[in-house]
């Protein structure tokens, strides 16, 4: 489970499963959180990744990115 918070700025994401499904695109709003789950992995495409916060399978990551960067990541249900 990946919980993604946009703590500090909104933020644009795209998500997809391991498959290629979409499972969402576009604007997460300053303060808004999403939660996405797989039994695979999940890919994120996150812009502005300054803005937001990550949390993977209840650990808190460190940050992604800085203000205004686009950031590629994926995680599995591992990770």
């Amino acid at each position: 489970e990946v919980v993604i918070t946009a703590s500090r700025a909104k933020s644009w994401l795209f998500v997809s499963d391991a498959s290629g499904r979409t499972l969402f695109s576009g604007q997460i709003s300053a303060g808004a959180t999403k939660t996405f789950s797989s039994d695979a992995s999940l890919n994120f495409k996150i812009g502005n990744a300054g803005g937001v916060d990550l949390v993977v399978n209840g650990k808190k990551i460190d940050s992604i990115g800085g203000d205004g960067e686009v950031v590629s990541v994926s995680y599995g249900v591992d990770s």
